[in-house]
């Protein structure tokens, strides 16, 4: 097994995620300029350590908690929201890792405890997966995997059909033996590098593979048997929006601090005289901000139900998905009213608002933040109407 040279704190881990951020803030149009995330930002959150913040000890993890991955994560997108995405995948994909069969883990871990995994869950109609001697061959597209330039696996999620039954399966294939279609030309999130995956008669042996839905209702998966700390009994649709939110209001409270400091802090009217004097601007600023403590709070109130280290219900897991999906929704509009009272200056294409604004809308419109599919299903459970169990 692996081991780390020190085990760090939450304290710890989130001062590192600062610095982080800081770094970041030097560079800050690169990843765009790139698509995907540079080299040397990749191996900033690798020299850190943070990507182990959720491997299991035994495999020279710091077996940290949620709290972690979404504090840390707020951070970083303090910094840059494309960066924070990546990161922040970097983390809940090594976590899932832990729920696959040891000798899976083993394949990625033995060797490279700083190993990074992408996942792909986006099959494409054509896409074919047979069942061989030993595992399975697949052959397709899977699209939106985020970070695949830099990462050395994929989890790709696809349904399969045995022996009458449909059930989903992920499959864990290293990067060689897949070929990445560069499609990523988007308006907002552009450096996280989500690009098409092309997969030919790829092999996937048995091990390598996990069905999705006793994790993900029962909570129980293959690599429980070694891997007993409560934070591998949780459930990933309980958390899995928890990845991407943070990311999201990590960067509001970066477009925010901007706004606060450079915006209303230091510009002049056209009289002349300061900004902050404005009276309308220093209530403005008071409603974004109660808004972003509204938002962090009612996170960490759901990550509390997260970790109580128990199976939590299908209620319960639609009411965190609603207090995710809400909690996106209210980070588009604390960015909306900041950048529009920002004046003409903030849609300059070197301006950091104008960045912060298009990523954190192209974040929020992810499906895990669909608050009308979700608020459907909480609506029939609050009042008593049958509703069907969706992930």
């Amino acid at each position: 097994m692996n081991e780390v040279l020190k085990k760090f704190s939450y304290e710890e881990a989130v001062e590192r995620a600062k610095e982080l951020s800081a770094s970041l803030r030097m560079r800050p149009n690169l990843g765009e300029e790139l698509r995907h995330q540079p080299p040397e930002t990749i191996q900033e959150f690798i020299s850190s350590g943070l990507v182990r913040s959720l491997v299991p000890s035994r495999w020279g993890g710091h077996e940290l908690n949620w709290k972690t991955l979404a504090d840390t994560a707020i951070e970083v997108s303090k910094g840059d929201a494309s960066a924070g995405w990546c990161y922040s995948l970097l983390l809940l994909h090594n976590w899932m890792l832990a729920f696959f069969p040891n000798r899976a883990q083993a394949d990625v871990w033995q060797n490279n405890p700083d190993a990074c995994l992408a996942t792909s869950i986006n099959p494409s109609p054509d896409a074919t997966i047979s069942r061989v001697n030993g595992g399975y061959k697949l052959s397709g597209k899977w699209g939106f995997s985020s970070g695949i330039n830099h990462c050395d696996w994929v989890m790709i999620s696809a349904p399969v059909s045995e022996d009458g039954d449909e059930k989903v399966l992920y499959f864990l294939v290293p990067k060689k033996d897949l070929h990445v279609i560069d499609v990523w030309r988007v308006i907002g999130m552009r450096g996280t590098g989500s690009n098409l995956l092309q997969l030919t008669e790829v092999f996937v042996p048995k091990y390598r593979t996990m069905e999705l839905e006793p994790w993900n209702l029962q909570g129980v998966s293959p690599g429980m048997d070694l891997n007993t700390a409560p934070l591998y009994r949780i459930q990933l649709s309980a958390v899995m929006p928890v990845t991407l939110l943070s990311v999201i209001l990590g960067a509001t409270k970066g477009a925010y601090e901007i706004w606060r400091d450079q915006v209303i802090g230091k510009n002049k009217t056209r009289g002349g005289g300061a900004v902050a004097n404005l009276t309308h601007q220093q209530i403005r600023l008071a409603k974004v901000a109660a808004k972003i403590e509204a938002i962090d709070a009612l996170l960490h109130k759901s990550l509390e139900l997260v970790e109580l280290g128990r199976v939590l219900d299908y209620p319960e897991r639609v009411r965190l998905r609603c207090n995710y999906a809400y909690c996106a929704e209210m980070c588009t509009e604390a960015m909306e009213a900041i950048y529009t009272s920002s004046g003409a200056a903030a849609s300059a294409e070197s301006h950091p608002l104008q960045q912060f604004w298009r990523d954190i809308h192209a974040g929020a419109q992810h499906t895990a933040f669909n608050f009308d599919w979700v608020g459907e299903l909480f609506g029939k459970l609050e009042l008593g109407l049958p509703v069907k169990v969706e992930y």
